[in-house]
Formats: C-alpha cells, structure tokens, sequence
C-alpha cells in the first residue's frame, strides 16, 4: 500500500505557523490534494477559520482544548487521524502543532496500529518568529526541542527584527547543526511536494520514487551509550534507513547529534547535556522491534 508522507509545522505562538500554511495551500492546493491539520489550545480555532479564508481546496481537521502531543491525547488522535486520511484520501497530510507540542511524540503515534499502515513521517519543519526567540523565557526548553527535531526552521519575521540575525542563525546551528536554514518574512518561501515524493530532505536518488511502504520510527530512552557503540550501531542500520536522525546521550554529560542517508553517517557534538536519546529513523527493511531491541543491547562504555 503507498502510504501517504505526513509533515510537521512546528514553531513558538505567534511564530506564523498558519502564514505558512497559507503559503503551502497557495503553492499545492491546484495539484495536490491537501489534509491539515490544526492543533491550538484555545476552545474556539481563529487560525482554522484563518486558512478557510484563503479559498484553497484542502480539507482541515481540527483539534481544541489541549495537545494532540499529550500523552493523554495521542490515542484520540491516532484514531481521528486515521478517518480523516480513510474518508478524503489526501496526498500529503501537514500536522500544524501547538506552539508547546513534542513533535518527537508524532513519530512513536505513526508507528504502531493501523495508522503505520497509511502515513509516515516525511519531514519536520519549525518556525522561528526573528524578533521574539530570545523572549520565550521559561518555554526555552520545549521551542529547543523542537528546533533540535526540525529537518527545515524557517526564520520568520526578518523584516521586524530590530538586530541583525546572524547571531540567531549561529544560535540555531548550534542547536541544530543538520537543519537546513532558511530567513524569509511573512513566510515567503517556495516549499512544494511533488505527488509520489518521499520528502524533500531526501537525496536525489529517492525522489520521484512511488511512495513506499516506508515505517516512521523512534526511539526515546535515557540510555547512554559510548560514542564508538554508537557509530557501529550506526553504520549497522543506515545502509536499510532512508534516514536517521536525532540525538544520542552518551557517558560524561556529553551529546552527539546524528543524521544519517543511506550509508552517509554524520555524527556531531553538541553543547546540552540536559538531551535524552531521541533517534527518529524511517525505513521499509527493519522494524522498530528489531531497531530499538538492537539499540538496548549496546555498551554505555
């Protein structure tokens, strides 16, 4: 069965998580058939009526009250997700998350049930307001987090900030060294799925492919390992991975960020030791059983 790519837009309240939204319907509403989905914790959804008013052909799901994140929600989710692709068969699903969610949550939710049946995780993207980052106070930790998950942060709102934002871009790459970076205003960037595509962050070779029977996966512990247990483990899995990506907690307080094409390893130290191991993986020749089993069994030291 192809299984449908599903994309996160993540970012800070107020970042233009929905401006992006408008531009993606704007640029694939005519070619793609579109499903969003809009996550906001306030009972009466204004950024929902917001995109209606942009006259797309996309179809919306709604959530209120709470994050889909939540571990008391993901179950409500799963299930809600799974009839909103069964009854209007999207070609691409984008997940718009609260300005608070773990994003990393999406991925363990596409990887069991019926849902792993039907979509998979294609790419995360998270959207940074230029003027406001530093004004995030005590939510430092969860805009970190999911900056570090983002395979694209968009940073908005150029044309608003008061100082130069190379320092931010800088900030950014130390928070994220494998994300790709892209400054803009009101969203302005040209972001579009071709039909059959496996995401954009992918290499060339697999573009244009049928979309497989690709499995989204993760693994999240607090388990240190040895950074030459993780570089076996690595070159063991990525040559059956599309992609891993994430970050590893190793011995000492130290943290190593990792992303992983095919038989390409990248492996970089990072400055937070407060990370536990997050590793996200995507691939249609292991399963998350055999992945984290393998991942359990290898030395601290």
């Amino acid at each position: 069965m192809n299984k449908i790519p599903l994309h996160i837009v993540s970012g800070f309240l107020g970042s233009g998580k929905t401006t992006f939204l408008k531009r993606i319907i704007e640029q694939n509403a005519s070619k793609l058939k579109i499903g969003i989905v809009q996550n906001e914790f306030a009972p009466s959804n204004i950024d929902g009526m917001e995109l209606r008013k942009c006259g797309g052909n996309f179809q919306l799901l709604e959530f209120k009250n709470g994050s889909v994140f939540c571990d008391c929600l993901l179950g409500d989710f799963s299930r809600s997700l799974e009839r909103f692709v069964d009854e209007h068969q999207p070609d691409v699903v984008i997940v718009e998350a609260s300005g608070l969610s773990d994003t990393t949550s999406v991925a363990e939710v596409l990887s069991s049930g019926q849902l792993a049946e039907k979509v998979f995780l294609a790419s995360n993207c998270c959207i940074v307001d230029a003027g406001n980052f530093g004004k995030v106070g005590l939510m430092r930790q969860r805009v970190n987090h999911q900056l570090r998950m983002a395979d694209l942060v968009v940073v908005n709102k150029t044309d608003l900030a008061r100082n130069d934002t190379d320092n931010l871009l800088e900030e950014i790459k130390k928070i994220n060294p494998f994300a790709e970076i892209r400054s803009t205003s009101f969203c302005q960037i040209d972001f579009q799925w071709g039909v059959g595509t496996i995401s954009k962050f992918y290499p060339d070779e697999v573009q244009g492919m049928p979309r497989p029977a690709v499995n989204s996966m993760v693994i999240k512990t607090k388990k240190e390992v040895s950074e030459a247990a993780l570089l076996a483990f690595l070159n063991e899995w990525a040559p059956k991975a599309y992609r891993i990506k994430g970050y590893v907690k190793m011995p000492g307080q130290k943290v190593a960020a990792v992303q992983c094409t095919f038989d390409k390893v990248s492996v970089t130290k990072v400055d937070d030791d407060f990370l536990p191991t997050e590793l996200v993986a995507l691939s249609d020749q292991f399963s998350l059983r055999d992945w984290s089993r393998a991942f359990r069994e290898l030395p601290r030291k």
